[in-house]
C-alpha cells in the first residue's frame, strides 16, 4: 500500500491546507495511510479527528526542528520540543513510542542534518523527497540507506495541495498506526515518486517570499 509520512497542512507556519483538502487529494492519489507532520506543531493531531478520513490511516507527527536539522517523529502522543540536539530528540521520540526519520538530510538549504545522519539512532532516512530541482541529495540519501541497512522513505513533503504523494513509500497492507511503523522499523519499504512539478514549486516560492519559517523555541 501506499503512504505518505510527510504532508504540511495550514497548522504549519509555511502551508495553507485544509485538513479536508489534504483527506480528499489522499484519497484522488490512492494513499492509503498518511502523516501530517507539520513544523513544531501538532494541531493537527486533534483536529484531523473532526475531519471524516475513512479509508485513511491518519499517524499523529510533527517535523522536529533539532539543533542540528529537521527530523519527522512518526506515530508521537506528545509534543516533541523543538531545538534540542538531534540525539536528545530522537531519544524523546523513542521514549515516546515513536519513530524518527531523518527528514530531506543532505539538503543544506531545507535543514537536513547532513552527514551526522549516519551516526543517528535514525529508523528511516528519505530517499526521495519530491521537493528537489536536481536530485543529487535524495540520490546521496539512497546510498547512505543502502551502505548502512537504514530504511528507505519516500515522502512528498508537501506545502500545497499538488504536491500530494508525488514521492510515496510503499509498504505491505496495514490496518493500523502501529502496524505502519512496524513495518517501516523493520526495512520492509521501497521509496518511489517524482519531482512536484517546478511550476508549483515556483507558485509556492513566490507566495512565500519574505515569511521564512523560523522553528519554535519551546
Amino acid at each position: 500500500m501506499k503512504i505518505d509520512t510527510h504532508i504540511h497542512s495550514k497548522y504549519s507556519k509555511d502551508s495553507i491546507m485544509p485538513l479536508e483538502d489534504i483527506i480528499r487529494c489522499s484519497r484522488e492519489k490512492n494513499l492509503k495511510a498518511i502523516a501530517i507532520s507539520d513544523h513544531d506543531e501538532i494541531g493537527a493531531i486533534e483536529a484531523i479527528k473532526h475531519v471524516e478520513h475513512d479509508g485513511i490511516i491518519v499517524i499523529p507527527a510533527e517535523e522536529v526542528s533539532t539543533s542540528e536539522g529537521h527530523i519527522v517523529a512518526l506515530g508521537i502522543t506528545e509534543y516533541i520540543k523543538p531545538l534540542q540536539t538531534p540525539e536528545e530528540t530522537i531519544d524523546q521520540i523513542h521514549d515516546n513510542g515513536a519513530i524518527a526519520i531523518a527528514a530531506h538530510p543532505y539538503c543544506f538549504y531545507r535543514s537536513g542534518v547532513g552527514s551526522m545522519v549516519t551516526g543517528l539512532d535514525i529508523d528511516a532516512i528519505e530517499t526521495r523527497n519530491s521537493r528537489y530541482i536536481l536530485g543529487f541529495s535524495n540520490y546521496r540519501a539512497k546510498k547512505t540507506s543502502e551502505k548502512y541497512d537504514i530504511p528507505p522513505i519516500g515522502s512528498s513533503d508537501a506545502h500545497f495541495i499538488e504536491g500530494i504523494g508525488s514521492c510515496y513509500t510503499q509498504i505491505p497492507e496495514a490496518y493500523d498506526v502501529e502496524e505502519v511503523l512496524k513495518y517501516i522499523k523493520k526495512g520492509k519499504t521501497s521509496a518511489h515518486g517524482i519531482r512536484t512539478p517546478m511550476k508549483a514549486i515556483i507558485r509556492e516560492v513566490i507566495r512565500k517570499k519574505g515569511h521564512r519559517t523560523k522553528p519554535k523555541t519551546e
